[in-house]
C-alpha cells in the first residue's frame, strides 16, 4: 500500500468512528448510515482534491471503504462487549 492510501484508511476510520457517537447515545437505528456517509464524504473529497495532483484512483476508495468497514466492526465489537458485560 502506498502513504497515501494509509491516509485514506485512517482518515476514514477516524470520521467513521466519531460519526458513530451520536449511535451509541441515542441508539436510533438510521444513525448507523452516519458514520458511512461521513467516512465516504471524507474519502471522495480527499480524492477529488488528489486529481490535479496524483489523480483520481480507485484504490485510495477501496482504502476509504476498508476504513470504514474497520471503524464499523469495531464500533459493533465494542457495543457487543458491553452488551456481554452488562449481562454478567
Amino acid at each position: 500500500m502506498r502513504t497515501d492510501q494509509y491516509k485514506h484508511f485512517f482518515v476514514c476510520f477516524m470520521v467513521s468512528a466519531l460519526g458513530t457517537i451520536p449511535w451509541q447515545i441515542w441508539h436510533e437505528g438510521w444513525m448507523l448510515a452516519l458514520p458511512v456517509a461521513l467516512g465516504l464524504l471524507a474519502g471522495f473529497c480527499k480524492e477529488f482534491a488528489d486529481i490535479g495532483g496524483s489523480g483520481f484512483d480507485w484504490t485510495d476508495i477501496l482504502a476509504d471503504v476498508a476504513g470504514i468497514v474497520a471503524a464499523m466492526l469495531l464500533c459493533g465489537l465494542a457495543k457487543g462487549v458491553t452488551w456481554i458485560t452488562n449481562c454478567l
